[in-house]
């Protein structure tokens, strides 16, 4: 942690003006913004797209550009966002980043992602005796993936639990050693 670098983006943003956001924006077009696979089910479904939402992306990908990002991290939810940041340093000269996804987690509810703002995570601080209970109310169903994400159990034992179908909820109280 003694190497990271926290930097807000109201560092650049702060004296910004509208020719700015002109100049960026006019290197981008609707049409290729809208190819995104969300925002094609919501024209499907006739349901509406913010403009922020269309901008929102190419507004990430400058913080890319200025941060001179060789790589940058998150969910699978926020891949176009994260190749947004590779066009911007690239339609500006710069080296583009690498990007890495990793799987979305379901939160304790089973349906939504784990979110601390939608009240179903574990947290990380949480004591013994919540977290415990936080596992034990996931349901059985996301066990597997719970293992595979989120634990050092090896990938051969989380195998023999799938293949010898252990009751999840035996599983999540006595995994093997």
């Amino acid at each position: 942690i003694k190497k990271a670098d926290v930097r807000y983006n109201s560092e650049w943003y702060k004296d910004k003006g509208t020719d700015f956001l002109m100049e960026l924006t006019s290197k981008f077009t609707v049409a290729r913004m809208l190819e995104r696979d969300d925002f094609q089910k919501r024209l499907k479904e006739d349901r509406d797209i913010s403009l922020l939402e269309i901008l929102y992306p190419v507004l990430q990908g400058f913080d890319s550009l200025e941060v001179k990002a060789d790589i940058e991290l998150g969910g699978t939810d926020q891949k176009f966002n994260l190749l947004m940041g590779r066009k911007v340093q690239k339609r500006y000269g710069q080296p583009e980043q690498d990007i890495l996804t990793v799987p979305l987690v379901e939160g304790t509810d089973g349906v939504k992602k784990m979110s601390k703002s939608l009240g179903n995570y574990i947290g990380i601080s949480d004591g013994p005796t919540d977290m415990f209970g936080k596992v034990m109310s996931v349901s059985d169903g996301l066990m597997i993936k719970y293992f595979t994400l989120l634990t050092d159990v090896p990938r051969a034992d989380i195998e023999s639990l799938k293949k010898d179908r252990l009751n999840p909820s035996l599983a999540k109280t006595s995994p093997k050693e």
